[in-house]
């Protein structure tokens, strides 16, 4: 198997960035600490579910 040459950017890291961008901001524009983590954890929630449904409802096609 070939690896590329190139690094790949870590989607985990991805990931921490944005939800740490969206905690910020929420806090910057004045939203209480405690609103602003309960926000963005719901909103991560509820993101994974409408993934996990979407793949469930999806076809898989498989290329042999």
């Amino acid at each position: 198997m070939l690896r590329p040459s190139y690094p790949l950017p870590a989607a985990p890291a991805a990931v921490v960035v944005i939800v740490l961008g969206l905690f910020t901001g929420l806090t910057a524009t004045g939203m209480p600490v405690e609103i602003a983590a309960t926000t963005v954890s719901l909103g991560g929630l509820l993101g994974i579910e409408l993934v996990r449904r979407l793949v469930q409802a999806l076809p898989l096609r498989r290329s042999r």
